[in-house]
């Protein structure tokens, strides 16, 4: 199989970047927080800046799916919080100028809400970020990072949580997952965003 897992590397967070902007790029909560092509500008700065962190932190687990077949070329990648995870002792982000905080720190506080409801201080495995490449989707690179997560909660008996946009609601239940809360904002233009809060207990059952 030409496709391989595997942890990153402090050299991957550019293309980190670079594919977390191709694969949002026409996401509604993304350009409505970074309004503009300068601030969007900044903010791959800032993702490649807190990819790095991240790879560096041993409470977060940054995975990557290569093509073996095109040099190892980075096609997707995802963010698993580990259950020893907290606010605390996670890098903050560095935001670029411009980036509409009243939109940010309101989806956050619902974001951080729905979790909470659902889980409350219960320790997880919490998928922050995932993103593949739009020239390589539909090939199971997703699924494979989602897997490796799925595969560590059965291990140590603990859950994984994560929010989706509609797109890959039918994946994540596929994989075990159910949809636990809904998460949805009014922009001021009157356009509406919304996720779904998901949960996987490996109690329940994980696919194979």
């Amino acid at each position: 199989m030409p496709l391989k897992l595997t942890f990153a590397s402090e050299d991957a967070a550019s293309r980190i970047a670079d594919i977390h902007m191709a694969a949002f790029a026409t996401n509604g909560m993304l350009l409505a927080q970074f309004p503009t092509s300068a601030i969007r500008d900044g903010l791959r700065d800032s993702i490649a800046r807190k990819a790095l962190d991240d790879i560096r932190d041993p409470h977060t687990a940054v995975l990557l799916v290569q093509d073996s077949e095109l040099e190892g070329e980075i096609i997707s990648f995802a963010k698993w919080s580990l259950p020893s995870s907290t606010s605390d002792n996670e890098a903050p982000w560095i935001w670029p100028e411009g980036t509409r905080f009243d939109i940010l720190d309101q989806w956050t506080q619902r974001v951080e809400g729905a979790k909470s409801k659902v889980l409350g201080d219960e320790p997880c495995y919490r998928l922050a970020f995932i993103a593949t490449d739009p020239d390589h989707q539909r090939r199971g690179a997703a699924t494979m990072l989602i897997k490796w997560a799925l595969d560590q909660c059965s291990k140590d008996k603990t859950s994984a949580y994560l929010e989706s946009t509609p797109v890959a609601w039918a994946l994540y239940t596929r994989l075990g997952f159910t949809p636990e809360e809904k998460i949805s904002m009014t922009f001021p233009d009157k356009s509406s965003y919304k996720e779904v809060g998901f949960l996987c207990r490996p109690d329940k059952g994980v696919a194979s």
